[in-house]
């Protein structure tokens, strides 16, 4: 179920150094009903290795995808009305500068979750769309709302026969799904056999130099196996026919880029920004492996800090809860070994209501429970949305509940806080 990984993933170096050593996790999303919950019981490593060679980030192993991706809860566009609204803006930009007035344009996304993305291309744009999606549960949702969807992972297989049955694309999109994908050079061959000659590679994913800088820790996951930056990513591509000619730094989770990749030789010319950013790494220290000691700190912080509080709260008796169930949020609730102080966690999405967290078990009910329950405090382990979660639970801090930030820097809010 868990296969080390010895050899760097871009470049196939032995010359690998560990990093940062952190906690062992269950697979961060299996949130599971009572009647399975054993299936989210063991744990994995996660230690982050740097490649000596070409600087590239990396897990340390992975987990059988099938074990993830057989039943996903994750449905970011879906569940987050400012991403969707991203999303829009993203495939209008990739419309207008990339069409070349060409009509009948066919886009296809790989990891396209529940069809959201493309969706949009389909309905609005009037492109012949095709998800490629892992998860036989999200792969149904898209297709029930006619986004044509084939439930099976990417690769140079099945780009064969989507070229084949399909023709190639005009544009082939990976949001948030690249950093998820055990060979990514098979991954890349596929591309090139899917996407036509002057086709433009859309590849988002979150920016590991934006992680690095801004303790962005809940991107540590078994999902996640590559952590990508510029310079290492550009190196692969050329070294596979492939280049990014142009890059766009966009705020989703915390920090992200979109690159924009062409066959080498194509049309499209490279733009200043590509060798701008990659001189700003170099300069930030990216190919240093001391650099995530930083990380490390604030890791060892936060921690010290959440468990001061929880005894100090334990010593009075009062009843701690956690808001928000995503992936990262196993991520902090192990690294900070807060799981014995929680009551329960608060989910918004029903989707996710009435299941039991990867391990420990932990309940997930809606927020009509923190008052049943009479809950003191609430730990916000979704920290890029603390202020959308703070405004939509007023009447808990007017109570005389408090809310803990654990991000950007720990902080406990009451109501009488600004």
């Amino acid at each position: 179920m868990y296969t080390e990984i010895k050899i760097c993933k871009l470049c196939k170096s032995k010359n690998l150094e560990l990093v940062l050593d952190l906690a062992d996790l269950p697979i961060g999303d299996k949130y599971l009903p009572e009647e399975k919950k054993n299936e989210s019981k063991q744990l994995y490593p996660l230690k982050i290795m740097m490649c000596c060679d070409c600087g590239n980030y990396q897990n340390s192993g992975y987990v059988d995808p099938k074990i993830i991706y057989n039943f996903y809860l994750s449905r970011p566009a879906t569940t987050n009305p400012q991403l969707s609204g991203a999303y829009k803006e993203y495939a209008d930009y990739l419309f207008k500068n990339y069409s070349n007035g060409k009509e009948k344009l066919k886009a296809y996304e790989a990891g396209s979750n529940d069809g959201t993305f493309i969706e949009y291309m389909k309905k609005d744009l009037k492109m012949q769309v095709l998800g490629i999606e892992p998860s036989p549960n999200l792969s149904k949702q898209a297709n029930d709302r006619s986004v044509e969807t084939i439930n099976d992972y990417f690769n140079t297989e099945v780009a064969s026969k989507i070229a084949d049955k399909y023709g190639q694309a005009d544009f082939f999109i990976t949001n948030h799904t690249a950093s998820n994908i055990v060979d990514f050079e098979d991954f890349l061959n596929g591309v090139k056999i899917i996407l036509k000659d002057d086709g433009v590679f859309s590849l988002q994913t979150f920016y590991h130099k934006d992680v690095i800088e801004h303790n962005l820790i809940e991107n540590f996951t078994h999902e996640h196996l590559n952590y990508f930056y510029i310079k290492p990513l550009q190196t692969f591509l050329k070294n596979n026919g492939m280049e990014i000619f142009d890059l766009k730094l966009v705020p989703a989770k915390g920090g992200s880029f979109r690159a924009f990749i062409q066959k080498i030789n194509g049309p499209n010319k490279k733009q200043e920004i590509v060798d701008t950013i990659q001189k700003e790494e170099e300069i930030f220290g990216m190919n240093d492996a001391k650099i995530h000691e930083r990380v490390a700190s604030f890791i060892a912080d936060t921690k010290s800090k959440l468990q001061d509080l929880i005894e100090n709260k334990n010593s009075q008796g009062k009843k701690i809860a956690a808001y928000g169930t995503s992936i990262g949020g196993t991520t902090f609730i192990f690294n900070y070994e807060i799981a014995d102080a929680l009551r329960f966690m608060v989910d918004d999405d029903p989707y996710r209501q009435g299941l039991l967290s990867p391990h420990f078990h932990i309940p997930v009910v809606s927020k009509e429970e923190i008052f049943k329950q009479e809950i003191d405090t609430i730990i916000i382990l979704a920290p890029l949305y603390f202020d959308q979660i703070a405004n939509k639970n007023l009447e808990f801090t007017k109570n005389g509940g408090t809310f803990v930030k654990i991000w950007p820097n720990f902080e406990i809010k009451k109501t009488d806080d600004n």
